[in-house]
């Protein structure tokens, strides 16, 4: 579907599905996608978009900042990691065991056959998984006390890679925390964690919850603003 926003022209894949509410997706590609309830004429789904034309505009512009986007990760000798908010290049050598250790401005990749990606993917994962869950509990532990004396109910936290959200928390008190986060500055990550510690005393992004959010971190929209930018 072809939309415009002032002298702004731009394509809407639409498609329709069970479900009750019409939804909108700017990619980071640039691509744009709306879900549609079942049933729902033409004519209805363009004015429904047409009403929020500025706000896809917005996040186009964004996004646009970050072209190109970083090509896919190949897992091979000289290409770009990140840990904590800084680069390092990957080395891979052969040997008899398989691991990745961090030495100096090096990720360290020993294999018995170098030229496997598949196997160098799955262990610079596993690193990032096994650091990322050490690093975000000892974090975690520095803020949930904090929440405890406001009245909050000490949450179960839970560490998956995901590719869109940096973390959530449900109404059951369950943190979810992306293991991507290791790539992030510290100072990013902790906005992450009191973010999410927030929703359980405020579940919604209202008034409240975000002068709590404030009074935690004064700069957290710098901090949010920098975690935008980080490359995964």
């Amino acid at each position: 579907m072809d939309l415009s926003f002032g002298a702004r022209e731009f394509v809407v894949d639409v498609v329709t599905e069970k479900r009750k509410r019409l939804s909108v997706t700017v990619h980071p590609d640039l691509r744009i996608t709306a879900k549609a309830p079942a049933g729902y004429e033409l004519e209805v789904i363009r004015q429904r978009l047409e009403k929020r034309a500025s706000w896809i505009a917005r996040q186009l512009d964004f996004f646009e900042r970050f072209q190109p986007l970083p090509t896919e990760r190949k897992f091979v000798s000289g290409e770009t990691h990140y840990y904590l908010g800084r680069q390092y290049r990957l080395r891979i050598r052969p040997g008899e065991k398989a691991r990745v250790r961090l030495i100096g401005r090096f990720f360290e990749m020993e294999l018995p056959d170098t030229s496997n990606r598949e196997k160098a993917r799955a262990l610079m994962l596993d690193w990032y998984s096994a650091h990322a869950k050490d690093l975000l509990s000892r974090r975690l532990a520095q803020y949930v006390p904090t929440f405890e004396r406001m009245g909050a109910v000490v949450p179960e936290v839970r560490y998956r890679r995901m590719k869109k959200r940096w973390g959530s928390c449900s109404g059951k008190s369950v943190i979810m925390l992306n293991t991507e986060l290791v790539k992030a500055p510290i100072h990013c990550i902790d906005y992450v964690i009191i973010h999410e510690l927030c929703h359980l005393l405020y579940p919604h992004h209202d008034r409240k919850f975000y002068h709590l959010l404030g009074r935690i971190l004064p700069d957290w929209e710098k901090r949010k603003e920098r975690l935008e930018k980080v490359v995964i």
